[in-house]
């Protein structure tokens, strides 16, 4: 076993993995490489906003770390991932350290934040991006759940995710918009100089982006800036759901939004959603639903869509979404779709409340037996027979089909017997009440409405015939594995997960490593103290937990002068410019 290495830095994987803040750059030494992307990897502020790092960041600096792990040179060294000395430096170093290690290497949220936990000074906490003075503070820990909920929900997959596409469409030339989950699309308002004139660029590749992506609605949350003509001209349904910026919508308002939303998702479509920055109204509707359909508290939703769009949700927003999130969760049990089309936002269905859906249908039902019985043809049931249903002391509900029946096959002075209704769980049942409990069953979407259902655990066990301590990287196409290179990797049997119906791999690794079980949702995760618990690869193999710096604009090469790994020279590759807040592209 390799002793202990001594180092200021916070250990996150023994002798391999590093946290450290230092003033100085430090040098390169027998035991350690150092490595940051504080330069390379800016975080562009809209005020006095820090962080955190969005998911092309994330992304960048995983690549960063693994082309450094691969590296030949480092293969007896400890990798210490530093930033400087400054308050937002340092949080913004912490949290994309623990966002990779749930994202990529699959650690459960408490395992990376227990480095953390003590470390002093604390680690300043997020703010928004509005120019009033901050009263709601995002942790580390908000966003590390986030992430990880995201993660469970098959929301985010960081195998398939498109860096190129990510920063491209992000800057404000490209049409500033960014997907939030594989439904939600948030952009910025575009604009138009008068109703027909020319589209400038930033409206054009948006457009071209919505119409082979199947976006199918948009929701304009702003005053006009442009004419809504041009989407649906080109096939996209276009919905003004216009409130004051800087404010909180209504709970009807809400409720009509996550109604469409659920009827446009159901169906296969995508939905996209602006105000004037694509940032604070979009981010409390957008937020509404992901915490009515996937469960999460505000901070972790907060957290989770700034990783995604960098800025969302501003102010008075954010207390907001917190003293409502219970309500929208309430909303999966007490609300539901309703079956009668809202003109008002395009024909598509609101949500409504379970108990006025039902005593609504009631109603109807009510109706539509009255206006069956005023006009019924008396004169189609021989007089005797209506007498006798007379002085039973009502009529019921008859059918025309059933009045001919009745008129050519029921002996007339047969004064017949009160109708049985069968339900759908096949029982009899005369009870009005009975029957309009088993009639009013609503319509309801499914979308979202499972369980929080885990993805399945990579368990591995590697070892090398020393015994040493092995810890597992990528290097484009094939696996590399840190220590001897002569190693083992057994395989051991198949078996079905919770909620998978097919066999999963599960790969066993150092039988000399100390293991502890955890549970996460419905999941049983087997991790060791060290290495991590899984693989860089989550599903596919090496090749696709990071798609490769040669499949990117990432360079594989490094470069280290004066003993000191330069992050930004070769390593990070060109991260692209993301939007600038004050300025807007017109032609």
């Amino acid at each position: 076993m390799h002793h202990k290495l001594h180092t200021d830095a916070i250990e996150f994987l023994k002798n391999k993995v590093y946290l450290g803040s230092y003033d100085q750059a430090p040098e390169n030494s027998s035991s350690f490489v150092y490595f940051t992307v504080e330069d390379a990897l800016p975080y562009n502020a809209f005020h006095l906003d820090f962080g955190p790092l969005h998911i092309g960041h994330l992304y960048r600096f995983a690549v960063a770390l693994h082309n450094i792990l691969n590296d030949p040179k480092n293969s007896s060294k400890a990798v210490v991932f530093y930033s400087s000395s400054s308050a937002k430096a340092r949080a913004n170093a912490a949290c994309i350290l623990c966002c990779y290690l749930v994202l990529v290497q699959d650690w459960a949220p408490h395992q990376v934040l227990q480095p953390i936990s003590q470390i002093q000074p604390p680690l300043m906490p997020f703010r928004d991006a509005g120019y009033s003075k901050a009263d709601f503070e995002l942790s580390i820990q908000d966003v590390v759940y986030g992430i990880w909920r995201a993660k469970e929900r098959n929301m985010i997959d960081i195998t398939n995710f498109n860096l190129e596409e990510y920063e491209q469409y992000e800057r404000v030339d490209q049409g500033d918009f960014n997907l939030i989950c594989d439904e939600f699309i948030a952009f910025a308002s575009p604009r138009q100089s008068r109703p027909g004139a020319p589209l400038n660029q930033p409206f054009r590749k948006l457009l071209q982006y919505f119409v082979s992506h199947n976006v199918e609605l948009v929701v304009r949350l702003n005053t006009h800036l442009y004419d809504k003509n041009e989407f649906e001209k080109r096939g996209i349904k276009h919905l003004d759901m216009i409130f004051e910026d800087g404010t909180c919508p209504t709970m009807e308002l809400v409720q009509k939004f996550i109604g469409a939303s659920e009827t446009i998702i159901s169906n296969g479509g995508k939905f996209a959603v602006h105000c004037k920055a694509g940032l604070g109204r979009t981010g409390c509707l957008i937020g509404a639903y992901l915490i009515y359909t996937h469960g999460f508290t505000a901070n972790e939703c907060i957290g989770y869509m700034r990783m995604m769009r960098p800025g969302m949700v501003v102010g008075p927003q954010q207390h907001w979404l917190y003293l409502h999130q219970n309500e929208f969760r309430d909303w999966r049990h007490t609300m539901v779709l309703d079956t009668d089309p809202d003109k008002s936002i395009g024909g598509l269905f609101p949500l409504i409340p379970l108990d006025a859906y039902k005593e609504r249908r009631r109603q109807r039902r009510r109706m539509e037996t009255e206006r069956d019985n005023m006009n019924m043809n008396d004169a189609d049931i021989p007089a005797d027979e209506s007498v006798e249903i007379s002085s039973m002391g009502g009529r019921r509900k008859v059918s025309t089909q059933l009045r001919q029946a009745a008129s050519e096959a029921i002996p007339s002075d047969n004064p017949g017997q009160p109708r049985k209704y069968i339900g759908r769980n096949g029982r009899y049942t005369n009870s009005d009440e009975e029957r309009d409990n088993e009639d009013d069953a609503p319509y309801t979407s499914t979308v979202g409405n499972n369980a929080i259902s885990s993805s399945p655990r990579k368990e591995m066990t590697v070892f090398n015939e020393n015994q040493e301590n092995v810890v597992p990287v990528v290097d484009g196409d094939s696996d590399v594995f840190m220590g001897d290179k002569d190693f083992k990797v057994s395989t051991h049997s198949t078996r079905k997960t919770a909620n998978h119906s097919s066999p999963t791999k599960h790969h066993r690794y150092p039988s000399q490593f100390y293991r502890r079980t955890t549970t996460t949702t419905k999941t049983t995760t087997t991790i060791a103290s060290s290495p991590p618990p899984s693989r860089f690869a989550k599903k596919n193999g090496a090749d696709s937990a990071i798609k490769g710096a040669k499949q990117r604009s990432i360079s594989s090469t490094r470069s280290i002068k004066g003993g000191r790994v330069l992050s930004s020279e070769g390593i990070i590759g060109n991260p692209g410019v993301r939007k600038l807040s004050a300025r807007r592209y017109e032609s």
